[in-house]
């Protein structure tokens, strides 16, 4: 664990932190972030992001952004197979915002304060091994929004000085954290469905504004017959049956009225 003469200073963290909010993409921000968190010690992170999120619910897993330093089947053995539901990390995530200790669950199940499943969650990384760690839970403004991330010590770490880093280093580290998360959080949410082709997403943009089919055939010079067509594929590579899902999908994706790489608007 970094001590007073190898942990980095506030200029230091100033910078990392402002480097972070100039990222242009989800893997240079994810990149620069980790970088930071490795001055103090930190190489195991997971973060989550959903713009569809109801209730308990992460919403359409093919809409979920989710990053991993835990390897690419990390996916699919925490959140495709719903172990997620199990936690009481998600819980508290998906309840509160903030930073909370790893020890705070801990506490909470000697107390038998947790749902059985949440229990046994917990015996079972404790069986796993699984090192102390930190969840941050990011605040959001709307209701479909939730971003969250993990964060581990190193192997062989106590919770004990995971909770003394954070006591001397937290406020930095969640700074970091949170410039990454806005700045992810601004971009176009990748999806494992087909994208939308430029034209597809320029015809909802129009419609978003309000356009009737007629007006965007004047505007695109295309005929009626051709916008339907570019509306019908945008419908379903947005899974969606009815052109106003498609424009409230792509506009919770943050797929419309993207700036295109490169340009000065």
């Amino acid at each position: 664990m970094p001590d007073a003469k190898t942990a980095p200073d506030q200029a230091t963290l100033m910078r990392q932190t402002s480097r972070i909010l100039k990222g242009t993409s989800y893997s240079e921000v994810w990149a620069l972030l980790l970088e930071g968190l490795g001055f103090f010690g930190i190489t195991a992170v997971r973060y989550g992001l959903t713009r569809s999120r109801y209730g308990m619910s992460l919403g359409d897993l093919q809409d979920i952004l989710f990053l991993s330093t835990l390897g690419t089947q990390d996916f699919t053995d925490y959140i495709e197979t719903g172990l997620y539901r199990r936690s009481p990390h998600y819980r508290w995530m998906a309840e509160n915002d903030g930073a909370v200790s790893w020890g705070w669950f801990i506490d909470e199940a000697k107390a038998g304060r947790l749902p059985e499943d949440e229990q046994e969650f917990l015996e079972e990384l404790v069986a796993a091994g699984q090192p102390a760690g930190y969840l941050i839970s990011f605040p959001s403004d709307t209701t479909r929004l939730k971003g969250g991330l993990g964060m581990m010590g190193q192997r062989g770490w106590s919770q004990a000085q995971m909770d003394a880093l954070w006591v001397s280093h937290g406020e930095g580290i969640e700074a970091m954290c949170i410039a990454a998360h806005l700045n992810i959080a601004r971009m176009p949410l990748p999806s494992k469905r087909n994208p939308l082709r430029p034209r597809q997403r320029e015809i909802l943009e129009w419609i978003a504004d309000g356009k009737s089919m007629q007006d965007v055939a004047v505007l695109t010079e295309l005929s009626v017959a051709t916008v339907e067509k570019h509306l019908r594929g945008a419908r379903d590579a947005l899974d969606v049956e009815t052109t106003a899902q498609a424009v409230a999908r792509a506009a919770l994706l943050g797929q419309l009225f993207v700036v295109e790489e490169g340009s000065t608007a």
